[in-house]
Order: C-alpha cells, then sequence, then structure tokens
C-alpha cells in the first residue's frame, strides 16, 4: 500500500517566527484598570502561505476575506484557543489543518484572522 503524498517545505522557507500563547486579564500597575494582554507559551518556525487567485475570489463575503495562512511543522500543542502573535500583530486561529499522518515531515496549516479586524477581542 502507497502512502499518501505529502507537500515538501524546504527549511529555509520556515525563517519567520511566531509565538503562540493566550490572552489573559492583567492590571496595570500604573492606572489600576485591567487590561487584557498576550502572554507568550512557545514559539514556532513559520511560513506564510501565498493565497492564489482562485483562494481569493473563493473567500469573497465569508470570514476568511482577509485571512492569513500560516504553515508550521506538525505540533501537538496547536489547538483553536491559543493567539498567535506574528509581525507584531495579534491573530485568532480560525482553523487548523492538521496532518498527524505516519509520515516523516508533517505539517500544519493555520488559518488566522487579526484580532483588530474581529472587533478587538475575537
Amino acid at each position: 500500500m502507497a502512502m499518501p503524498k505529502t507537500v515538501k517545505y524546504s527549511p529555509y522557507l520556515f525563517s519567520e517566527v511566531a509565538d503562540f500563547g493566550v490572552t489573559k486579564t492583567v492590571t496595570n500597575p500604573y492606572s489600576g484598570v485591567n487590561e487584557s494582554s498576550f502572554v507568550k507559551s512557545f514559539s514556532l518556525h513559520v511560513y506564510p502561505q501565498k493565497r492564489t487567485l482562485d483562494m481569493q475570489y473563493r473567500s469573497l463575503g465569508t470570514n476568511y476575506v482577509n485571512a492569513i495562512t500560516l504553515v508550521v511543522r506538525h505540533n501537538n500543542r496547536l489547538n483553536d484557543q491559543l493567539r498567535v502573535k506574528y509581525k507584531g500583530e495579534e491573530y485568532k486561529i480560525l482553523n487548523i489543518s492538521s496532518d498527524d499522518s505516519a509520515n516523516y515531515m508533517t505539517y500544519d496549516f493555520l488559518t488566522l484572522q487579526n484580532v483588530k479586524e474581529l472587533g478587538g477581542n475575537g
């Protein structure tokens, strides 16, 4: 029986780093006001997947219009409750396409939406 063909990415493509964590409410020591703040749990090297023109057209009128896709090596710690800090912006995970097969090199595709575009707290 043949193993399913998987996508292969060169290691040099994963040159960018994204932080994964949660948003917690912390008290500002100067004002005493409760503010939500990103708290990092771990970091992963990522590859920003470019969208094809067809993918752009299909996303019109959906939640995925301004979404971005990041590719990471398969990681069991990923879940849709985490937030992602990438290039100084905070993102919510909309979808995880996870490859948990027995293949040697597997990848997860994360579809992210900017928290600011979701109205602040997503």
